[in-house]
């Protein structure tokens, strides 16, 4: 068992274990977000067909270029003209379309105001996708526009990559659920949803949210376990220090789970670990909200990244901190904070309410700044390494 190891072996320890789940057909209205799963070639050419591309008469003629008088019918030919509208098909002898505006009606019979080269406002087949192209592939998110690809290829169900069920576990006694009205000496669960919401948010869902209560370590045991079967990735709440009423380690001991670290060099978060059991992850958090928030960015996130094939860490950016922070020394740290790229390139504003108990900096939170351990002071305008969420 590694102990107080840094954020980046932590952190790969537990990707070294993961596989990428497999893949599931959804219908196309349920496949915003979700991650496809197979390279998608055009199957036909996009436009299959010539298209006009205005408001117009389709030009039936011979030559490089159209002109004069064109009599109007339903059947197209040399000299003929057939009412067309945007986006529709065009009989095989049109050599251009003409606007409608271009024209002048005289009876059965049009008018053209000026000579229109050949293929003039014709949307050749093809023009957008070409059969057997690729569009996008495998590993790419599901957007409206690719949702609008696939409508238009005909397509109503799509293979995406399967959502990981993530099962949440809170081991404070004195925990009870966020609905229920607290006695003396009991707590909300904010965490529990705080997790389910940051997992949703990385594509995954939450296949149970539960408390132990006052059953305590009587009843973590069962509950771990039933997690386990219902789960790709467990995260456990709270227990984690070395106080007596923490027990998270000697629960998943006695669960018969291989121990990968426990203990991270940062702050907040410094009282996480991760295990394997059953041959699922279990990262156990910190009951302290801000602490548990940064930890599961830092260690889950990648990990429910990974489950869907995707790339495990965003990529760290270099900011301007537009306010300070007092405190200099000890571990690294990683403050929660609001970035935005404007004209002078991307700035950071330090949230208001960084001790590792209070949730107020998890508002309008996008962004951890990385401080590296014995790092001074920070001052309003100093560069930083932002990691954007």
């Amino acid at each position: 068992m590694l102990v107080d190891v840094s954020v980046e072996r932590a952190r790969q320890s537990l990707l070294d274990m993961v596989v990428c789940l497999p893949g599931e057909e959804v219908a196309l209205g349920e496949a915003r977000d979700r991650i496809l799963d197979d390279d998608l070639h055009a199957p036909v050419d996009l436009p299959p067909v010539a298209q006009a591309a205005v408001d117009g008469y389709a030009l039936g003629g011979e030559g490089p270029d159209v002109r004069g008088e064109y009599t109007l019918s339903g059947v197209l030919g040399r000299g003929r003209a057939v009412a067309v509208a945007t986006g529709a098909p065009l009989p095989a002898q049109t050599v251009a379309v003409v606007a409608r505006e271009q024209v002048r009606v005289e009876g059965e019979r049009i008018r053209i105001a000026a000579a229109l080269p050949a293929g003039r406002n014709i949307r050749p087949a093809g023009e957008d996708f070409r059969a057997g192209e690729l569009v996008v592939p495998a590993g790419t998110t599901v957007d409206p526009g690719l949702i609008a690809v696939l409508a238009a290829f005909g397509r109503d169900r799509v293979r995406v990559r399967r959502r990981p069920r993530v099962g949440i576990l809170s081991l404070g006694e004195e925990i009870v659920p966020a609905g229920s009205v607290p006695s003396p000496g009991q707590v909300r669960d904010a965490n529990g949803p705080l997790l389910a919401a940051l997992a949703a948010r990385h594509g995954a869902r939450a296949a149970a949210v539960e408390t132990v209560g006052e059953a305590g370590a009587r009843e973590a045991g069962p509950r771990l376990k039933r997690l386990l079967e219902q789960a790709d990735l467990v995260l456990t709440i709270g227990g984690v220090a070395s106080g007596p009423d923490d027990y998270a380690l000697a629960l998943l001991k006695a669960s018969d789970a291989r121990v990968l670290f426990w203990g991270v060099a940062s702050k907040p978060g410094h009282h996480s670990g991760a295990a394997v059991c059953e041959d699922r992850p279990v990262i156990a958090l910190s009951g302290n909200p801000a602490a548990c928030a940064v930890a599961y960015q830092l260690l889950a996130a990648p990990v429910v990244r990974a489950l869907q094939g995707l790339p495990p860490c965003p990529k760290a950016i270099p900011a301007v901190c537009t306010n300070s922070f007092p405190k200099g020394g000890g571990p690294r740290r990683f403050l929660r904070g609001c970035a935005a790229c404007g004209p002078k390139g991307w700035e950071v504003t330090l949230l208001p309410g960084q001790k590792s108990s209070m949730l107020r900096s998890l508002i309008n939170w996008n962004a951890l700044v990385d401080l590296p351990a014995g790092h001074p002071p920070l001052m309003a305008g100093s560069p930083v390494s932002v990691l954007p969420l």
